[in-house]
């Protein structure tokens, strides 16, 4: 007799402890996780503060020209219907 009271009494426990869990702690999972995603999203797309009429120009003097002398000649050829 005294196992199945403390199998009621256990279960009564557990389904009261679900209730709260349910009713406080599942809202507050929700709205970190929530709030982590939109963390994310704002950083991942987050637009440029430039203010409006700013240029920036990149200057990339590192590269060379590419010399094409020893490549070869161009030939101008013409498509053959072959009949």
């Amino acid at each position: 007799m005294e196992i199945l009271l403390g199998i009621i009494l256990f279960l009564v426990i557990i389904y009261y402890a679900f209730k709260i869990f349910l009713r406080y702690g599942l809202p507050w999972i929700l709205a970190r996780f929530m709030r982590n995603q939109q963390e994310k999203f704002n950083q991942q797309y987050q637009y440029n503060t430039q203010k409006e009429g700013d240029v920036r120009l990149k200057n990339n003097k590192s590269e060379k020209k590419k010399d094409d002398s020893d490549f070869g000649e161009y030939v101008d050829y013409e498509d053959v219907d072959e009949k």
